[in-house]
């Protein structure tokens, strides 16, 4: 697959969840876009939750999966295709509803285990693109850096200067930034050599 292509799938994934999101967002009246965790709008017994896992998780999750999948082979580190692809299949399988209410249940944590190994996976992943020499000074430089940033986000929630669905969101658009950036660095890739 060109590289072109590649960051098309990678945006498109951005581009999907952040419709998703606005979307079923102000369609449910009862969401707040800064005190409830994202999972809610997926919820057991939320108005559209199908419809928001499907697009919002399900959809999404398949074009992360490709998308690492594919952007691993570019840079022919298979490692890094099974780690960014294993993200992205944690992202979908995300779609399992959580209950709000009740986050014991093994359904609940099944939801919070399938978001935690994906954003494990993608650690790895990132990690593996930082210290990969071959690789591009600013590739490496991209990944450490928001690697970093992740890390701070959830520091700063330890130490009191945020809540959890605050550092929830700081986490998906950490993530999603760098998802962003990498798939426009792919597409617009050959007019930034000219």
């Amino acid at each position: 697959m060109r590289e072109k292509n590649v960051g098309i799938l990678g945006l498109l994934s951005v581009l999907i969840l952040i419709t998703a999101l606005l979307i079923f967002g102000f369609l449910n009246s009862e969401f707040s876009f800064t005190n409830d965790y994202i999972s809610k709008l997926g919820a057991n017994g939320e108005p559209n939750a199908l419809l928001f896992n499907l697009f919002g998780f399900i959809a999404v999750g398949i074009l992360l999966f490709v998308f690492g999948l594919t952007y691993g082979k570019l840079l022919n580190d298979k490692l890094l295709s099974i780690l960014l692809s294993l993200f992205g299949l944690g992202f979908a399988f995300t779609a399992i509803p959580i209950d709000m209410e009740l986050s014991r249940t093994p359904v609940s944590k099944a939801h919070i285990v399938a978001i935690c190994l994906g954003l494990a996976f993608w650690l790895f992943g990132l990690s593996r693109l930082g210290y990969n020499k071959q690789l591009k000074r600013k590739v490496r430089i991209r990944a450490n850096l928001t690697a970093v940033i992740l890390v701070l986000s959830m520091i700063g929630f330890v130490f009191g200067l945020w809540s959890m669905p605050i550092t929830h969101r700081l986490v998906f658009g950490i993530v999603f930034s760098w998802t962003a950036l990498t798939s426009i660095g792919l597409i617009f890739k050959n007019r930034l050599n000219e």
